[in-house]
């Protein structure tokens, strides 16, 4: 009996080790690869193309379809060919987060997801548990293991992504993000390009005299394009003091001489007829169709709108972006600068795999160009604009030059307070459709910042500005 019994302890220690994980670690043995369990400093990083390392082991990505294209299959190409026999399940999708909420319900959630920041805020799946702290993924060398990938990143973008002292979104391609107009038809049709609020009253005349609006915004995608790219930014221009007290909710902001300032601007492009109402029932795509037949000349978009739109630009023109953002002065220059990122879910049993996808698409030359020829945008880590300076889009380039001039925002409110983009965006579209007026859209943000700031449920958060 002693002996059965010994058999039978024996059997159960191999099985344990052999559930702890599979094989890949430093020590030759059996590693845990579960989020929770994952030791990247004692792991051993294999580089050699061939290896066969990873051989019957499958990762699962998700990516949503957007501006930036399918930017991470150069990344999952090359890291398959370097690992024969590993499987990249890899979905690129419109609708990626209903995908996601799906696949976590069937218990098969995928291990690396990226999906529109507007239909699963990364607030909201932080709140959920369904994101991992990315932390321990700074540390993970580079491809050529001379550094980290954490020496590569600029933290100050992942702050959207962070809660406590941690951070969950692990933030790729940078955007910029405000307003867009084309130089060329500008100056055909002797159009002021505006500096501050005065000059583009002036604008704004011009382009009604040809019989063009001045502006335009996707309803559909309110709580987005122009809440972010053009809304805030004017907020920010016209006084920063008060985009400050915004995202610390101070409701009361809300009747301020300076947010009465910001509605009067809204109220003068609606009510002279300068700003064009189709696009309140309109989606990004069928937007953006309107902008380039220039039904209207001003455009709350980010820079992946060149890519976005290849086959729909007409002949001669020339995207550029706009160095203003509706502010009383000029010199009052805000850009949003936000960008794409992925997430990891806490019940990937692929930690090792998951950490090697970022290690080629951050740090492997080949990753980096064929991502740049697919999104044409930028990634901001040191050397990528003269490594893949050739695939970016000349409206990017241009952008890029401008950046140093601009003061970069990205509202925190918005991502803290997932209930602030939705509802300004339907404030926006309700009041530039002429169904609210400006006494009542102020105090619907101020009943909306007051109920917040008053529910107790509500996590709090502080922004120094």
């Amino acid at each position: 009996m002693k002996k059965l019994i010994a058999m039978l302890l024996a059997a159960a220690m191999v099985l344990s080790l052999a559930a702890c994980g599979n094989s890949g670690g430093g020590t030759g043995g059996k590693t845990d690869t579960t989020a929770a369990g994952f030791k990247i400093g004692d792991y051993t990083w294999e580089t050699q193309p061939g290896s066969k390392k990873y051989e019957g082991r499958k990762l699962r990505i998700l990516q949503t379809v957007g501006g930036g294209g399918n930017y991470y299959e150069p990344a999952i190409e090359r890291m398959k060919a370097f690992y024969p026999g590993l499987e990249i399940e890899y979905e690129f999708t419109a609708g990626a987060a209903d995908v996601l909420r799906t696949a976590i319900l069937d218990g098969k959630p995928y291990d690396i997801y990226n999906c529109n920041s507007g239909d699963l805020p990364w607030m909201d799946a932080i709140n959920q548990g369904i994101a991992y702290p990315i932390n321990s993924l700074f540390d993970v060398p580079t491809l050529d293991g001379k550094q980290k990938l954490g020496d590569l990143m600029d933290l100050g973008l992942f702050f959207p992504g962070k809660k406590g002292d941690n951070y969950y979104a692990m933030v790729d391609m940078l955007y910029m993000e405000g307003l867009w107009y084309d130089e060329a038809w500008f100056q055909a049709n002797g159009i002021t390009v505006p500096t501050d609020w005065t000059s583009f009253q002036e604008m704004a005349k011009q382009c009604d005299a040809i019989g063009a609006d001045a502006l335009g915004a996707c309803g559909l995608m309110s709580h987005e394009y122009p809440t972010r790219y053009w809304w805030f930014p004017m907020v920010a221009s016209t006084s920063y003091d008060l985009y400050v007290k915004l995202q610390n909710l101070d409701y009361e902001a809300w009747k301020s001489p300076e947010m009465k300032r910001v509605v009067e601007k809204m109220a003068w492009i609606r009510d002279n007829g300068y700003y064009d109402t189709d696009t309140n029932g309109l989606g990004n795509a069928e937007t953006q169709i309107e902008f380039i037949d220039h039904k209207f000349a001003i455009l709350p978009c980010g820079s992946w709108l060149e890519a976005e739109m290849a086959d729909a630009w007409t002949p001669g023109w020339s995207l550029k972006f706009l160095p203003y953002s509706f502010g009383d002065e000029a010199g009052k220059k805000y850009m949003q600068a936000g960008g794409l990122g992925s997430l990891v879910h806490p019940d990937t049993k692929n930690m090792d795999l998951v950490c090697e996808f970022y290690r080629f698409l951050f740090s492997d030359p080949d990753s980096l160009k064929g991502g740049a020829a697919i999104h044409t945008n930028v990634f901001k880590i040191p050397g990528y604009g003269d490594l893949c300076a050739e695939y970016l889009a000349p409206s990017v380039k241009d952008v890029a030059t401008k950046s140093e001039d601009f003061t970069t925002i990205n509202p925190p409110c918005c991502g803290w307070y997932t209930e602030i983009p939705p509802e300004i965006g339907n404030m926006i579209v309700g009041f530039m459709g002429g169904d609210l007026t400006e006494d009542e859209f102020i105090q619907r943000g101020y009943d909306l910042f007051k109920g917040i700031k008053e529910d107790s449920a509500i996590e709090k958060f502080e922004f120094k500005g």
